[in-house]
């Protein structure tokens, strides 16, 4: 029998070349596909899209890892351009539930009994599933609603050992000069530091007691209450939300400028107030209950900013808006990691330019997401990798913005921050 070390690595290796026979594979569809447009005059936009659609069923084909390390990649305007960016976003992980057996082997595994023993009623046919976990509506023997979200067999293993191989490759591509100044390693490095996040559910039951903490005292917005010995590694039992998608809610029940006015204080104070942030807000995530309360769920991925972080952020927006791209240029040079950049010149310039384009237009004229992906269109031409937290709460404002827009076009999310942004620049001078 072989050593089990000599296992491992023979499976690495098989699945090295399975993933080199799939890009293999879709590379040279892609160049076909591309020669022909080339010939037939297709302009330029239509290749990129044809290249975006060949990149992303290429990551479908090389299973859950790669569709969630993708989905945080979409979270990167800075580092990918608009049409990779959009591709992206359309890839969903839905890849099916998983058998039954498996959510009873959990259930063993973590409380020695099957959810039959566990919970007075368990229904075995799920209610949701993705890539990384399944949830199943179930019943306490109190009576209480519950939502089981049971992570998906062996999920951690498979993830940890693609990432492995996408370190390999990540090492190997780094050797051309042009990419190595995209920091693939690192980038790499992150994506599965966000994915590491969200299959550990001890983490996400942390952050839901942080959430609850930073929020015991808001009357408009809650989040699901764990049953703390039901909580494990593997499985997360907190209370059934019966609600609906913040975008279809019932305008007999729900104002929508009052949500729209409630999703844009959550967020501030999440991050120039708390400095802990939900980082996957969409409207998904974003539920409203009968009785017209803001349900936030799924608290796996989260940024965090500490108090220099939230003061940087808000002199950035509170600079943007009195047109002080000079600022603004050297706070996004200050939060890279790596600091360089071949002409700041260049660079200041095109931030003052920026700058020009938004300034003087009244509050409800401007989208901050505009500024956000025009912003982060800046630091990707100019190879400027800014620290990760900032990319993601800039990410976590355009989207709760585009909600806003959507509920109530007339709300602007500069005039509600500007208490905060006012707040924290007192507490500065202090």
């Amino acid at each position: 029998m072989l050593p089990t070390a000599l296992v491992s690595v023979f499976r690495f290796v098989a699945r090295g070349f399975v993933i080199s026979a799939f890009v293999l594979g879709h590379f040279v569809i892609w160049l076909l596909g591309w020669l022909f447009m080339l010939l037939s005059f297709r302009s330029r936009a239509k290749r990129r899209v044809w290249f975006a659609s060949r990149l992303t069923a290429l990551i479908v084909s090389l299973g859950a890892t790669y569709v969630k390390v993708a989905q945080i990649m979409s979270t990167r305007p800075d580092l990918f351009p608009p049409h990779i960016i959009e591709a992206l976003e359309k890839l969903q992980d839905d890849v099916g539930a998983f058998s039954f057996k498996h959510v009873e082997r959990a259930f063993m595994d973590e409380f020695g009994k099957p959810p039959a023993r566990v919970f007075a009623e368990f229904d075995e046919v799920p209610i949701a599933s993705a890539s990384v976990a399944q949830v199943h509506h179930a019943r306490l023997d109190d009576g209480r609603r519950v939502a089981v979200k049971v992570r998906r067999p062996r999920i951690d293993r498979i993830v940890h050992f693609d990432l492995g191989i996408m370190r390999m490759f990540a090492k190997v591509m780094s050797i051309i000069p042009s990419i190595r100044l995209l920091a693939p390693v690192e980038s790499v490095n992150e994506f599965a530091r966000a994915i590491e996040m969200q299959i550990d559910f001890t983490i996400e039951a942390d952050n839901n007691r942080r959430f609850r903490k930073n929020f015991g005292d808001t009357s408009d917005v809650e989040f699901p209450e764990l049953v703390p010995e039901l909580c494990t590694k593997t499985i997360l039992t907190m209370s059934f939300i019966d609600g609906v998608k913040v975008l279809n809610y019932d305008p007999k029940i729900s104002d929508p400028r009052r949500l729209a006015r409630v999703g844009f204080q959550t967020l501030l104070k999440m991050v120039f107030e708390d400095g802990f942030v939900h980082a996957d807000l969409h409207p998904g995530n974003i539920l409203v209950t009968a009785d017209d309360m803001v349900t936030i769920l799924d608290l796996g991925l989260t940024a965090e900013l500490d108090d220099t972080d939230r003061r940087t952020f808000a002199l950035f927006f509170s600079s943007w808006a009195q047109g002080d791209g000079k600022t603004m240029a050297r706070l996004m040079f200050e939060f890279s990691p790596n600091a360089k950049i071949k002409d700041y010149d260049a660079y200041e310039a095109e931030v003052l330019t920026f700058t020009a384009k938004y300034h003087g237009k009244a509050l409800g004229e401007v989208e901050v997401s505009s500024v956000a992906f025009d912003m982060m269109g800046i630091l990707r031409r100019h190879r400027v990798r800014v620290n990760p937290t900032f990319t993601m709460c800039n990410i976590a404002i355009a989207v709760t913005e585009g909600i806003g827009k959507q509920l109530a076009p007339e709300l602007d999310l500069i005039s509600e921050g500007l208490p905060f942004f006012m707040r924290l620049q007192q507490e500065a001078k202090l």
